[in-house]
């Protein structure tokens, strides 16, 4: 049995697209629908429990409060492991499936390699009406590594735990793939796969947000949770406190210059970047996001 894990917050937009992207796969695995509403207050209960209505794999499951991304996902989890799947397909209520045959692929993959835990496949990015492929993401669990798209991803339900899923609930972190994937990352193999199943929507969320103030403590977290995997396999996932201050240095400069406020200047980034220096490595900086050397112009009046 396969569990489609489809967590959704005010998706009215969008939630329709998602689901009929999973009851039209054509797999020869049983498909069962887990749908986890965080108390949304707009149309998308509505549109579930229609859909709920329609069709019995559909196990749609309202919170009575707003309880965040997190807490929502691991509900879904828990019931789905009480009802013992073999597979856990994720979905977030915003993307969608662009491939009838995803389901299949996958399953069809972890069948025939028992070695492999967690399976990611290729897919699109939607911003607005533009779309882009973002092709293979894979590499190590890192400070600035762009992970896996989540509506693309499968594994294996044993791997998750119960003390995994508690030791997560106490962390608090504000979204559950980047974690979750780094542990399995480090106790499975995975693979990747070529063909685009799915489109993730680039859009104001919880993981994309559009304020240079909520998108550095989203960069703060990310090094919360990287700091967090190296506790746990201590020595392997590439964590060091000073890389990690590095790229929050970096990501500083970076999004006062994206969004031109000087105000998110601190005495610590001053103090990294003082004039004696802050040319060559904003420079660095520069070139390495792409954004050349008009960042310096940037920051001349700042430290003139």
């Amino acid at each position: 049995m396969i569990a489609v894990c489809i967590t959704t917050y005010n998706h009215e937009a969008f939630i329709a697209q998602a689901i009929e992207s999973v009851l039209v796969q054509q797999c020869d695995e049983p498909i069962r629908v887990y749908i986890g509403d965080d108390s949304s207050v707009d149309d998308t209960q509505t549109i579930c429990e229609h859909y709920a209505a329609r069709d019995k794999r559909i196990v749609y499951i309202r919170q009575e409060k707003n309880i965040g991304l997190v807490a929502n996902t691991i509900d879904l989890y828990r019931r789905i492991m009480a009802d013992k799947c073999d597979y856990i397909a994720m979905l977030d209520g915003d993307d969608y499936w662009c491939d009838v045959h995803k389901l299949q692929i996958e399953t069809d993959y972890l069948r025939t390699h028992p070695e492999v835990g967690f399976v990611h496949t290729n897919g699109s990015t939607m911003s607005g009406s533009n779309k882009w492929i973002f092709g293979q993401r894979e590499g190590v669990y890192g400070i600035d590594s762009p992970g896996f798209a989540n509506c693309t991803v499968i594994f294996r339900s044993k791997l998750l735990t119960e003390p995994l899923l508690q030791e997560l609930e106490v962390q608090h972190f504000l979204w559950l793939d980047y974690p979750l994937y780094g542990v399995f990352y480090q106790q499975t193999k995975w693979a990747y796969l070529p063909q685009k199943t799915a489109v993730w929507r680039d859009h104001e969320s919880v993981s994309q947000p559009k304020s240079a103030e909520t998108i550095m403590k989203l960069r703060e977290e990310r090094c919360r949770m990287w700091r967090w995997l190296d506790t746990l396999f201590p020595g392997k996932v590439g964590y060091s406190e000073e890389e990690a201050r590095q790229y929050l240095y970096e990501q500083r400069l970076n999004l006062i210059y994206q969004f031109d406020d000087l105000t998110m200047f601190d005495s610590a980034l001053i103090n990294a970047y003082h004039p004696a220096n802050w040319k060559q490595k904003l420079k660095k900086i520069a070139l390495k996001y792409k954004i050349f050397y008009s960042i310096s112009r940037k920051f001349t009046q700042k430290f003139a």
